[in-house]
């Protein structure tokens, strides 16, 4: 990709992020995109069809950074793999606590949700324990739609239920994808 495309998009999505913190998203303006970002609105309209499509493409790099995480920790242990996918929230917080609370969010916990179940699908023996019993499609979405909620929870916790919060979803996550661990 062509060097000037690369910096020009980094700026509107740096711009963006910084607006995207100060302002809620509905009050975000191509206009107020570009101002910031120093281009104009031509050049904004080249790289991107409209604010949405700004973010879309944005909350997609944040999928594909969650998704090298996965990938990354696949030989770790479940609490210390919890512990890391977590740590992803956290420094990503104040863009998935804003991104969470705008109207159209339901979207992207959506897509957060398919990731989830993408993953899992991976992850979730169904020939082992209590698994063999469950239908597949079910508990995958169950889990998945569990887990959206408790980022969502995570987000706005405070630090000491956040700790409690990893700590018991590393213990769920254990149970989940072996089945065959004695519950204690």
């Amino acid at each position: 990709m062509d060097l000037r495309v690369i910096k020009t998009r980094k700026i509107i999505n740096e711009s963006f992020y910084e607006l995207f913190k100060q302002k809620d998203f509905d009050k975000i303006t191509v206009k107020d995109i570009t101002e910031h970002a120093q281009i104009g609105r031509k050049t904004f309209y080249l790289h991107y069809l409209d604010k949405y499509d700004l973010l879309d493409r944005i909350v997609e790099k944040k999928f594909e950074a969650l998704e090298a995480i996965c990938e990354a920790k696949k030989e770790l242990g479940m609490k210390q793999g919890v512990k890391i996918w977590f740590e992803f929230f956290e420094e990503n917080k104040a863009f998935f606590t804003k991104l969470f609370s705008i109207q159209y969010s339901d979207k992207y916990k959506k897509k957060l949700r398919i990731f989830m179940e993408k993953e899992f699908e991976k992850k979730i023996s169904h020939e082992e324990g209590i698994n063999q019993t469950l239908d597949n499609y079910i508990y995958i979405t169950f889990v998945s739609n569990g887990m959206v909620r408790l980022i969502d929870l995570y987000l706005s916790a405070d630090t000491d239920y956040q700790d409690k919060l990893i700590s018991e979803v590393s213990k769920l996550m254990s149970i989940i994808t072996e089945p065959s661990i004695p519950l204690k």
